[in-house]
């Protein structure tokens, strides 16, 4: 934001009421940006603007584009909501929560007339019917419908028909006055429609269908199942073998429409439980539709929310109850939700529900069940999504070659992603892509280790430093590794006896030096034990040295010596992070050799802590990437790139920002942004990556929150 903006918005700010309200910023073509309520309009905009905001990177995003502030008093809160929830549906604000394809909603209308009728249809309109939805499947909805006119022969045309009176022999006496179609029509003849337009069924009988159909729609398919149960039976019993297969098969169409309700609660519950997946610029929502104690239905949304992070869903799940509840005809009496969200009394209070958050028992057991149903539909809309844009990832990558000027052909590209909680759980996520397509055996996590807080360029720092250990040596400029040779001895047994290290044999072939200025600053020795087992001593860097990585080479160059599976070292317990940091981990109890090599040393040398490392070959460490992909801006990619450069190794390196739109890349030595089209099939192919890297890490997160919870 430019000095003489942020002045500008300075002013606006001081001349604000302290009343409540909502607010809209504005951007520098007029647009409206952002449509927020307050309780006080005065305290809750001058949050955003003030240098120590803790604002998410979308919202962060909003406020560099705000050129203006517009407001609107109201006299309570609750109308400030109201009023806030009416200008997002009106004005479309790109940064507020937005249900996507919200007008391929569908509802199941049953009409309020002498014989009602049943239609599926996309508004609810002040008719007195009854509607059932909003619904995102109209192929599900069909079919529903159509199997309960199968078992309820209800009209569905538009004839106006008005009950006079009932017939006791013929049915009743109908007057047809909105001639629309012919009747009695063809779904007459095929028993579909029970033919209210010639008086073929009492009003009563009528009346009792449509019942019956509102009650299966509540869900209270119950009664209805056991006449059918019954009816069947008795069919049986009476040897009506044709009637008791017509029976039999509309027993077998309901169980097809209520193969979903699975769930069991009180008879009186009726309960909404909703789950979600976090995509890049997307939120996956799932919802269970429990009523009468039954899972009734199923519904997923997708939410449009730019730039989108765990910080914003507490916003984005408040969005999402309010425009979805202000469409739905059938509320329950509770809502469960993953976690607390904005404004949640203000929310119960408009909507008419409760609102819980269980974190623990069968009710968070449904939550779970309802995440993994929205990452399910998540998966389910990236294959409709590659199916629509006839997706070939083989295509995608000689393209992305040509972006990129990468002359080789691209095989492996990793992603990665950083996850905390504020500050706390941070974990980093390695996903990779082989020829297109995810590699999961591949994918490998990081608990970040020499990080305190938030600081995501550090944590990342730390990642690809250990990742690319596994390819690079990470050896100070200026100084030489190698194997001791015999001319080098007096210099290594003076170190030894000047340091109290463990002496013994001196093998030269089992020794490494590190030299620098034809002077030695380094060693270490390995020595054999058992066939898998060998130990590392006399480990000694020159204190001018020491903090520059040359004990970590040192014990590179000794492991790869080792033909050992396992190699052990003893070491004072305040020097235990530097092993930890390599990869060794502390044992409890020690060989017995461990105890016989402290015997040797030459002065004292006892230890307080035995430490092993562990050598197997990574198969997904060992492979070389063709592209590193990171989750974030200019900042991420500097940050690696600098990496890169210590351990002297050129790997293309392009960052995906937060909205899922925009790629960063290195062109000469300097961030650029890239010209690739972000509808293109290598854009897609990166966003699939970033999506992965970033549930990948998310997963990994909530994992270690789960288990200090439950420890």
């Amino acid at each position: 934001m430019l000095p003489e903006t942020q002045k500008k918005i300075q002013r606006i700010i001081k001349k604000l009421p302290g009343r409540p309200g909502i607010y809209k910023m504005i951007g520098k073509d007029g647009a409206v940006l952002y449509v927020g309520k307050a309780k006080d309009l005065k305290k809750r905009v001058q949050t955003y603007f003030r240098d120590s905001a803790d604002l998410t990177v979308r919202i962060s995003k909003m406020i560099s584009r705000v050129w203006n502030v517009e407001y609107i008093t109201v006299d309570s809160e609750l109308e400030s909501l109201i009023l806030e929830s009416n200008l997002v549906k009106e004005l479309k604000p790109r940064y507020n929560v937005m249900l996507k394809d919200d007008k391929n909603f569908v509802y199941i209308k049953v009409s309020d007339e002498d014989f009602p009728r049943i239609k599926i249809v996309r508004q609810v309109e002040k008719d007195n019917a009854k509607y059932y939805g909003p619904k995102t499947s109209a192929k599900k909805v069909c079919k529903t419908v159509e199997v309960l006119r199968s078992l309820f022969p209800i009209r569905d045309c538009d004839l106006g028909i008005r009950h006079i009176r009932d017939d006791a022999m013929n049915g009743s006496e109908v007057d047809v006055f909105k001639k629309t179609i012919p009747y009695p029509c063809l779904q007459y003849h095929i028993k579909t429609c029970s033919a209210p337009c010639v008086g073929a069924v009492s009003k009563e009988d009528y009346a009792e269908m449509s019942t019956e159909i509102c009650r299966f729609l509540d869900g209270k398919s119950n009664g209805l199942m056991a006449t059918l149960r019954n009816d069947m039976e008795i069919a049986v019993s009476e040897k009506r073998f044709e009637d008791a297969a017509g029976i039999r098969d509309k027993i077998q169409s309901i169980e097809s429409v209520l193969e979903r309700q699975k769930i069991s609660e009180s008879d009186d519950v009726n309960q909404d439980v909703i789950g979600y997946y976090l995509g890049v610029s997307e939120v996956f929502i799932n919802l269970f539709v429990i009523r009468s104690g039954k899972l009734i239905d199923n519904e997923n949304f997708v939410l449009s929310v730019p730039d989108v992070s765990d910080y914003d869903l507490p916003e984005v799940f408040a969005g999402f109850l309010r425009d979805y509840y202000e469409k739905s005809t059938f509320l329950p009496d509770s809502v469960l939700l993953p976690f607390a969200i904005d404004e949640e009394q203000l929310l119960s209070a408009m909507l008419g529900f409760k609102i819980f958050c269980p974190k623990k028992g069968e009710k968070h057991k449904l939550l779970a069940m309802s995440n993994r149903n929205a990452e399910h539909y998540y998966k389910q809309m990236l294959v409709k999504w590659e199916s629509d844009k006839a997706y070939d990832p083989a295509k995608a990558l000689i393209e992305l070659a040509n972006v990129l000027g990468i002359k080789k052909k691209i095989v492996r590209i990793e992603g990665y992603d950083i996850s905390h909680n504020s500050g706390e759980f941070t974990v980093g996520a390695m996903v990779a892509f082989d020829k297109g397509e995810p590699k999961n055996s591949d994918y490998r996590h990081f608990k970040i280790k020499t990080v305190d807080g938030i600081d995501d360029y550090a944590s990342l720092s730390e990642v690809i430093t250990r990742r690319l250990r596994y390819l690079f040596a990470d050896i100070p400029e200026g100084i030489i590794v190698r194997r001791g040779l015999k001319k080098n001895i007096p210099e290594i047994e003076k170190i030894i006896k000047a340091e109290q290290l463990y002496g013994g044999d001196l093998i030269m072939r089992n020794t490494v030096i590190v030299e620098k200025k034809e002077q030695i600053v380094g060693i270490g020795r390995l020595r054999s034990q058992t066939k898998d087992q060998d130990t590392i001593h006399s480990l000694w860097v020159s204190p001018k040295m020491r903090g520059n990585g040359v004990g970590h080479v040192i014990l590179r160059e000794l492991i790869s010596r080792s033909k050992a599976k396992r190699i052990y070292i003893g070491c004072y317990m305040k020097n235990a992070p530097f092993y930890e940091k390599f990869g060794f981990r502390h044992v409890k109890k020690a060989p017995s050799f461990m105890n016989k090599t402290m015997d040797h040393c030459d002065g004292d040398c006892e230890v307080a802590g035995v430490f092993v490392y562990e050598k197997s070959k990574d198969a997904s460490f060992g492979k070389m990437p063709d592209i590193l992909l990171l989750d974030g801006g200019k900042g991420q990619l500097s940050t690696v790139a600098k990496v890169l450069v210590h351990f002297d190794v050129s790997i293309p390196i392009v960052a995906m920002d937060k909205s899922g739109e925009k790629l960063w890349i290195l062109q000469g030595g300097k961030v650029a942004l890239s010209t690739l089209a972000s509808d293109s099939q290598p854009f897609y192919l990166l966003k699939r990556v970033i999506d992965e890297a970033h549930r990948f890490s998310n997963k990994l997160r909530e994992d270690l929150q789960i288990k200090k919870l439950t420890q």
